[in-house]
């Protein structure tokens, strides 16, 4: 998808200053655990080693704010190589941790611009009115939630939801190999849009052909295999001995909390794992979008927004029934469901609530007092100080912010599975 150089000469000033700003933040903050991880990752795929287990990540960067030891990176290898080629590239040469912290967020700040650019113009094709189309790209520049996850936090969700954008775009105009391409890599960085796989391969079955559909299906696996799985044998890496991913798959079924209403049981129990007896709600995801593919079934699937509207719905409902989402995962759902609602719905009200209830859970949940651990410990220790006195008052504020989320997202949903 192209953007046209006058665009970019009358957007010239807004797109600096968000970059600045972006660029600036990004030097300075990064949630702790997280960054140290991706430091870790960087370092260990650098000296030939797996990223994949546990590193003393305080001995190797020789700092006294880092944490004592830390697993590997927990998603597929492709952000793992890039975290070693900044590692390479700028940490090495420079010895800086702020340039290192930075140049990990490259990709994630890039992709809010462009997500910006290509998300205005899907809407003004689609015949959204001018000022709309103008609104939603300086939303999507400047919009809180997506410069905290990104350039504060560190996290790349921006990247996955821009590849997977990229995907439905090229689906929907007949470019079936470079769809699969970009679907491929999105499910390489984060593996959450490979939910979306029967979406993509039923538009192919009610659009094209048979052969299409095997064209898709073979440049997906084909891709995949490359991006996640190729690497594992060049590199000399266990692919069993993957923590987190493969090895011990339970990890991402029986963690209970986060972004969700089982996040009542950290303060009814204590911990953030599901009781004895009730493991089950962990995989309560898997038929819940099998329900929402066979209602959404039923409605239209011949455009690119037909593919936006069952996109939005099948990750919402994935939100919604997992029993662990971090507010990471939200970016994920911001940029369909703008498309949605004031393409189809002609709504703002939505999508306002949508990043404005994710970011006072955040707060809520206290990562903001974690993003300053290269500047000072103080925030941190702050929080750790309130919440001696007053957990018990954060996490019933965590769990009750959470309810009209669920209704909000079910409301969203309830639409969607009949059309509108």
């Amino acid at each position: 998808m192209k953007i046209g150089l006058e665009t970019l000469r009358d957007r010239a000033i807004p797109l600096l200053m968000s970059i600045a700003l972006q660029s600036v933040i990004g030097t300075l903050l990064g949630q702790q655990y997280d960054m140290q991880i991706f430091y870790t990752s960087g370092y260990v795929v650098t000296k030939g080693i797996s990223p994949y287990g546990i590193f003393p990540t305080k001995a190797i960067f020789n700092n006294p704010s880092f944490f004592e030891e830390l697993p590997g990176i927990g998603y597929p290898p492709p952000w793992a190589l890039y975290l070693g080629l900044v590692y390479s590239a700028v940490y090495v040469p420079t010895g800086n941790l702020f340039a290192y912290n930075i140049a990990i967020k490259f990709p994630s700040i890039i992709s809010n611009i462009a997500l910006a650019f290509i998300v205005e113009k899907i809407a003004t094709q689609e015949g959204t009115k001018k000022e709309d189309s103008k609104k939603i790209f300086y939303f999507l520049l400047f919009n809180p939630l997506m410069i905290y996850i990104s350039a504060v936090w560190g996290q790349f969700d921006s990247l996955v939801i821009l590849t997977s954008i990229l995907s439905i775009n090229d689906l929907s105009h007949g470019r079936i190999k470079r769809s699969g391409l970009f679907f491929a890599l999105s499910g390489s960085l984060k593996v959450i849009p490979l939910v979306l796989a029967p979406l993509f391969l039923l538009f192919v079955k009610r659009n094209y052909n048979l052969m299409r559909i095997l064209e898709f299906a073979l440049t997906s696996i084909a891709a995949f295999v490359v991006f996640s799985l190729l690497p594992f044998n060049i590199f000399g890496w266990n692919l069993w001995s993957v923590n987190r991913v493969v090895s011990d798959p339970g990890y991402q079924f029986d963690r209970a909390g986060g972004f969700t209403l089982f996040n009542i049981l950290e303060l009814a129990l204590g911990t953030t794992n599901l009781p004895r007896g009730w493991e089950f709600l962990g995989y309560l995801w898997i038929p819940s979008l099998m329900l929402g593919y066979y209602q959404l079934s039923k409605t239209s699937l011949a455009s690119r927004m037909d593919l936006i509207r069952w996109a939005s719905s099948s990750l919402f409902i994935l939100t919604l029934t997992r029993t662990w989402v971090s507010e990471q995962n939200i970016l994920l759902l911001i940029p369909l469901v703008m498309l949605h609602s004031i393409v189809t719905l002609k709504k703002w009200r939505l999508i306002q609530l949508i990043w404005i209830i994710t970011l006072v859970f955040t707060f809520i949940n206290g990562s903001p007092f974690q993003m300053f651990f290269l500047l000072s410990p103080e925030p941190y220790n702050f929080l750790r100080a309130f919440d001696q006195a007053y957990i018990n008052v954060r996490f019933i504020l965590r769990f009750l912010i959470v309810i009209p989320w669920n209704v909000l997202g079910w409301l969203y949903i309830r639409r969607t599975i009949h059309g509108q």
